[in-house]
């Protein structure tokens, strides 16, 4: 038997995509290496794997390193993969294989021998290499194209999502009308936190089995497939082939609440109690925050920058609750939801935002064609971006009424329902009606105000 059929062989296998993560793949990878080290007469004295792990995505295959570093300390002299892209579909890979592969013998199952230890086999392996590249790149410009074709066909690319039929793209009966009970919540003034909270409690997940976070249920809420809408490279270009679950112009007056300014997704601080951040101080403008008394541990709202006004929660909160229901069940409350809402003006505002951000998509194709300068195309989005910023603001204030949606306005009913509100809608409401200004304690009254609580120390500004 000569030297070469004597050799200790490195057996590696490969697949990039398994989707049933049964091995299948790798398996009959490693059957075919293994007849083939068996008819060289090659001892296999290792097998490496890298299952649904792409050579070509740049991210680490552990196996292929194991293989580097196996023969880098001698223990193997032969390596048997089942093609050459199986071991390498990068250059950069091959030229690594190329510094610690001299003398040894690389064997294909069904493209034959590569012989790194002459010029001309290290050619020929630069040539296969290319070619893996290249079709790589090839697909990629294939799938690119297609995806591209789908989404001007208004086909969707998804299969799965909450709130539709498994593969089916058809509204759940179950699922559906909570999400448009979501949305209704954000335009009403509720927060992310209570859908959060009122999905995981009834356990409504999300399609990975996991509870909602603030996190998911932001990006959820912000996807266009909800209202019907198709998405590419993160622009809307078209309307779905699939009903939407809530109308374009729900999910669009949902967005700009949803992407004013610190609401964008990720980790936010909560608001633990129902005033904060609603109470002015009458003597130095501030905001007024919640915190413990130091004796009995009560909680208090004061005033955190000139420490000077406090109130306690257990006075102030039934109080903000009596006055809202107050004012709500005052026979002119219908006349004031109409007043503060104008649909018309609403849709106004929509179709100029709509414009200037047309304007913005002119303004990058006129840079690209080199009608403007760098300088010339910053300034003109600025500029934009500022008037969408604006407009933005005015739908908003425009759409303010939505927090009274559902309530039973004008009616002594109103009292109970704004009791089964949730600490966000509250706060909501309570901005739309009024500022609470609370005034120092006063002289000769320092120490008593946990014993009792006088209302004239409430100033209400209406709005």
């Amino acid at each position: 038997m000569s030297p070469s059929s004597r050799r200790k062989a490195a057996v590696y296998v490969r697949i990039s995509l398994d989707r049933t993560g049964e091995r299948l793949g790798v398996e009959r990878q490693l059957e075919d290496c293994r007849a083939l080290a068996d008819r060289l007469g090659w001892t296999v004295a290792a097998t490496y794997d890298d299952n649904d792990l792409s050579a070509y995505s740049g991210k680490i295959r552990p196996g292929f390193e194991a293989l580097l570093d196996a023969i880098k300390r001698g223990d193997v002299d032969a390596v048997v993969c089942w093609h050459p892209d199986r071991l390498y579909r990068k250059l950069s890979d091959l030229v690594r294989l190329l510094d610690v592969a001299d003398g040894v013998a690389i064997r294909t199952v069904t493209a034959g021998d590569l012989d790194l230890s002459t010029s001309s086999g290290r050619m020929m392996a630069s040539i296969l290499g290319s070619v893996s590249a290249a079709e790589v790149e090839h697909k990629s410009e294939r799938q690119r194209r297609a995806f591209s074709q789908m989404a001007q066909l208004g086909k969707p690319k998804w299969r799965r999502a909450f709130g539709y039929l498994d593969d089916t793209h058809q509204p759940d009966p179950t699922t559906a009308p909570l999400v448009c009970e979501a949305y209704a919540s954000i335009l009403a003034g509720g927060s992310i936190s209570d859908i959060v909270r009122q999905w995981n409690s009834s356990g409504h997940y999300g399609l990975t089995g996991k509870p909602w976070t603030p996190t998911t249920m932001s990006l959820f809420l912000r996807n266009p497939r909800n209202a019907g809408l198709r998405a590419h490279r993160g622009e809307i270009v078209g309307l779905g082939t699939w009903p939407g679950l809530v109308s374009e112009d729900t999910w669009r007056a949902a967005q700009t609440i949803l992407t004013a300014p610190g609401r964008g997704p990720g980790r936010k601080s909560v608001r633990r109690h129902l005033l904060t951040g609603m109470l002015t101080c009458g003597k130095c403008g501030g905001n007024q925050m919640a915190g413990k008394q130091t004796l009995d541990k009560a909680i208090v709202y004061g005033c955190k920058q000139c420490h000077g006004v406090s109130i306690r929660a257990e006075f102030i909160e039934p109080f903000v609750y009596e006055l809202i229901a107050g004012r709500l069940a005052m026979p002119d409350a219908v006349a004031l939801l109409e007043a503060e809402q104008d649909e018309a003006d609403v849709e106004m505002l929509r179709t100029q935002r709509a414009t200037l951000l047309a304007r913005l998509d002119d303004i990058a194709d006129e840079r690209a064609d080199g009608l403007l300068t760098g300088a010339q195309a910053k300034r003109a989005t600025d500029r934009i971006t500022e008037q969408i910023r604006a407009l933005e603001v005015q739908a908003h204030d425009a759409e303010k009424a939505r927090v009274f949606d559902g309530l039973p306005l004008g009616s002594d009913d109103v009292a109970a329902a704004v009791q089964c509100l949730s600490p966000d809608r509250v706060r909501a409401i309570l901005g739309v009606l009024a500022e609470l200004v609370i005034a120092p304690v006063g002289k000769g009254h320092r120490g008593t105000d946990g014993a009792r609580f006088d209302p004239k120390r409430i100033q209400v500004v209406w709005k």
